[in-house]
């Protein structure tokens, strides 16, 4: 049995979500003691349970306290992934995309294709919001030769949740490495400034703001797409921009909130995209978090040159050596950082 501190690193619910999917990827048997040890509210909560206990019925997963407010877990795997079809609420607000964080990679090593239905919050705090997964990170795991595809069905915003995407994958393993370790120039910055249940007139002065900054900064606008049509139960906003830098892409993000204009909505995000894009990395630190898993399990080294180390990826980097047994060095480049992981080439 491997044993995991959940106090290591950020120490949050991203380590008990990348634990149990290594572990059932792996087949490894896992301890997590001290979950969430760091919080002020320890323990597991609601949101961390949907997926544990979703990738644990994949793989038939034998478990032991894996309840509200427990501080350890055990599981083990007893099978590979099973295709299908199913459907998750995650209840309220939580965040689908830290679900797919988790579960995507394990859904990609099913026996067949799977569709998958998730109920939760697409725009939320803290979180990737919906359109910065499908934009950002789905092309790039495609260019490990995932194959997945994703679609918004209703957008849910706090407090009542509700947004609904549709997920499809098919087996896809063993992955191929990537190399995203070269500077280069951005392209056409691109995006899409939405509203749900809220006037049309604020998604446009979310673009125009964000527009505007990107101009001054010299940089070149594309299409940002206005969506005011999308279905939503709540009232909400945000924005996501992109832009393709060499073969990688970056983003940046912004939700609305209560008493926070639109224009400073769209000047955060393209401030965001900016930061990044003026280093000119072609992954930015929120990708990376989400990279070091495919990397950790592909064959061969694969590369990412981004600007930053953030804490959640360091945390990834050490489990997935623990657990899956990749290795993993981390330099500095011109003020930029080069993560380089020795995958091990999973079901090859």
């Amino acid at each position: 049995m491997i044993e995991i501190n959940g106090a290591m690193g950020e120490g949050g619910g991203q380590l008990l979500r990348y634990s149990i999917a290594i572990s059932a990827l792996t087949g490894k048997e896992l301890r997590i003691y001290n979950i969430r040890a760091k919080r002020s509210n320890p323990g597991l909560r609601p949101q961390h349970l949907t997926a544990a206990k979703f990738i644990s019925k994949l793989v038939d997963a034998e478990v032991e306290r894996l309840r509200v407010g427990s501080t350890e877990v055990r599981i083990k795997p007893k099978r590979k992934p099973r295709s299908g079809r199913y459907t998750v609420d995650i209840g309220t607000a939580g965040s689908v995309t830290l679900f797919l964080q988790a579960v995507v990679p394990v859904l990609l090593a099913a026996d067949g294709e799977v569709h998958l239905e998730v109920r939760g919050g697409t725009s939320v705090k803290w979180s990737p919001p919906y359109h910065y997964y499908e934009k950002i990170l789905v092309p790039l795991f495609r260019k490990f030769g995932a194959t997945i595809d994703t679609r918004l069905i209703r957008r849910g915003f706090y407090p009542k949740g509700g947004g609904i995407v549709r997920v499809r994958t098919s087996p896809s393993y063993p992955l191929s490495p990537i190399l995203l370790n070269t500077p280069g120039t951005p392209g056409e910055v691109m995006g899409i400034s939405y509203v749900g249940n809220l006037p049309c007139h604020i998604a446009e002065r979310q673009y125009l703001a964000a527009r505007d900054y990107l101009l001054a900064k010299g940089l070149r606008v594309g299409d940002i797409i206005r969506d005011c049509k999308t279905p939503s139960i709540s009232k909400g906003t945000g924005i996501v921009l992109w832009s393709r830098v060499g073969e990688g892409i970056v983003g940046g993000d912004s939700l609305g909130e209560r008493g926070k204009p639109a224009e400073k909505v769209g000047r955060e995000a393209a401030e965001r995209l900016y930061n990044v894009l003026r280093r000119g990395v072609p992954i930015d630190p929120h990708a990376s978090d989400n990279l070091v898993i495919y990397m950790s399990l592909a064959r061969g080294e694969s590369q990412i040159l981004t600007s930053e180390l953030t804490s959640h990826a360091e945390t990834a980097l050490e489990l997935c050596k623990i657990i899956a047994g990749s290795d993993f060095r981390v330099e500095k480049i011109g003020g930029n950082t080069l993560i380089k992981i020795k995958g091990i080439g999973l079901f090859s």
